[in-house]
């Protein structure tokens, strides 16, 4: 549905972004795998689910446990179900005092 021009720009770019520089597709796949999760528990949230995302899994045995083939990166396994008990409150700043406009 591009237009011919669009489409061979948008081609050149990507092709350009992945060759460039030697580590970008693997920082590119875990920024995106991570906000596929975000939205996953977002997803989750929104079904009355509760989700928690697990990091500092051997991500070797995953791969051979569950046959991942070698061209996907295990980013972090994400529990999701019905809370047992309540959550603990969160111990976050307020947003006002974490996010920056216009400057630092």
């Amino acid at each position: 549905m591009l237009p011919e021009n669009t489409k061979s720009s948008l081609i050149s770019q990507i092709e350009a972004a992945y060759t460039s520089a030697p580590n970008y597709p693997h920082e590119e796949a875990i920024r995106n795998a991570s906000l596929v999760a975000m939205q996953f528990m977002l997803a989750a949230k929104a079904n009355r689910l509760d989700s928690c995302p697990m990091g500092g899994f051997d991500a070797d045995q995953f791969t051979e446990a569950f046959n991942v083939p070698p061209r996907y990166i295990p980013v972090m396994l994400i529990a999701i179900g019905k809370a047992a008990v309540p959550a603990r409150p969160s111990a976050r700043l307020p947003i006002a005092k974490t996010i920056v406009w216009n400057g630092f």
